[in-house]
């Protein structure tokens, strides 16, 4: 019954995440609040269910992954405090600002502590993370990765109100507008048709 019972809730959480329109891990976390500052505001990571079923649905873990109770909360604030961090950090960007310090030392320090349980192996190396690390560390490196390469004078921010998603705009002349163009380009379109009659 309690394996029935999680297996309704995890098929559910799936059935409720975002798509992933980013171009990038860290990105994909950071946009894993729909609607964000509406009373349609929908949190797709509210629980640690939701948590573990968006890590299977991105790769990150499979069916095996099993943690503590201790554990589970402990990932669940991870994930959260590193949301928030790369989403800041990411829109500051977008904007031509500086990121907080804070929030860098966030992404950081996750970063950090990953490492110092994580092994090498491969050719060329690649790095393994243990635990609760297999998904905030491979999202918090993702995000230093980010961070440190030529991508990040790409990264963009979804102008509509009610999205600000984040993403990178790997066009040709870097003429992305809107994180999706099915939804938020769409949007913007009609709302621009309707303001020119």
């Amino acid at each position: 019954m309690f394996r029935r019972n999680r297996a309704d809730q995890e098929k559910k959480a799936m059935m409720s995440l975002p798509h992933r329109v980013s171009g990038n891990l860290a990105l994909d976390l950071a946009n894993t609040i729909s609607w964000r500052n509406t009373s349609r505001e929908v949190d797709h990571l509210a629980s640690f269910d939701d948590v573990v079923a968006w890590s299977k649905q991105v790769g990150l873990v499979g069916g095996d992954f099993v943690v503590s109770p201790q554990e589970q909360e402990i990932l669940l604030q991870q994930v959260l405090a590193l949301r928030k961090a790369i989403g800041a950090a990411g829109s500051a960007i977008a904007n031509d600002l500086d990121p907080s310090r804070l929030d860098l030392d966030v992404i950081r320090d996750v970063a950090a502590l990953a490492l110092r349980q994580a092994s090498l192996s491969g050719t060329p190396y690649t790095l393994h993370f243990e635990g609760i690390y297999r998904v905030t560390g491979t999202i918090a490196w993702s995000a230093l990765d980010l961070l440190r390469g030529d991508e990040i004078s790409r990264l963009k921010q979804c102008p509509p109100d009610d999205c600000h998603w984040l993403f990178i705009d790997r066009t040709k002349n870097a003429s992305r507008r809107w994180c999706d163009m099915g939804t938020c380009g769409n949007r913007a379109k009609k709302i621009a048709h309707r303001a020119r009659r």
